[in-house]
């Protein structure tokens, strides 16, 4: 299902948090930033590692920013899918949810699929929508509340929220779904099972 995490201006996201969306969604990560210089950054890495992934948002301390850790569900694991997906030189998004768009015949996702099939054709030549709640609220009409999405403007440096609502506040940090942390955690907490003990047979 993948997750999304939102760190305005001046915030961060414990090490520990990114561990813990690592242990489930370890088919990427990628980034989009605005740096209070106003310099739109935007990264896709195919390794998650969890001390890299801190270390480059310590690099980055200040901007506002998004993460997204990804889960292959459609499609494959390729930078090609590795999120944000890039819609065109303005537009960059970041999904979390499964929508019913099928994987073309390159392996690309359902959220590949929804970025260039859906939003890029009316971006290009609308812009200006992203930035208008009626568009917003088009988009979420044709989506189920578990499916979150975040658009880069690159132009107008500004992140544009779908079904924000049905994210998590944490922190000081929005978050696009909350459901995984109790099973990531306990997957971390079991203890690990201990191979069987090899059977010693004394022969007189």
């Amino acid at each position: 299902m993948c997750v999304i995490f939102h760190q305005p201006a001046g915030g961060h996201i414990p090490s520990a948090l990114i561990a813990d969306a690592a242990r489930l969604n370890s088919d990427g990560w990628g980034l989009m930033a605005v740096m209070p210089d106003g310099r739109v950054i935007v990264e896709r890495h195919r390794q998650v590692d969890v001390a890299a992934i801190a270390q480059r948002l310590a690099q980055l301390a200040g901007a506002e920013l998004c993460l997204h850790l990804r889960q292959r569900t459609r499609g494959a694991c390729s930078l090609d899918n590795t999120h944000p997906i890039r819609i065109d030189d303005r537009f960059e998004m970041m999904h979390n949810g499964t929508v019913r768009l099928p994987s073309d015949a390159h392996g690309r996702s359902d959220s590949w699929q929804l970025a260039n099939t859906l939003l890029a054709p009316l971006l290009a030549t609308q812009p200006q929508l992203a930035g208008e709640a009626a568009f917003v609220a088009l988009v979420e009409a044709g989506l189920t509340p578990r499916n979150r999405l975040v658009l880069l403007d690159r132009d107008q440096r500004r992140f544009v929220f779908f079904n924000r609502a049905h994210g998590t506040d944490v922190d000081g940090l929005w978050i696009s779904g909350w459901h995984w942390i109790e099973r990531a955690r306990a997957q971390a907490a079991a203890p690990r099972s201990r191979p069987p003990k090899a059977s010693v047979r004394r022969v007189a």
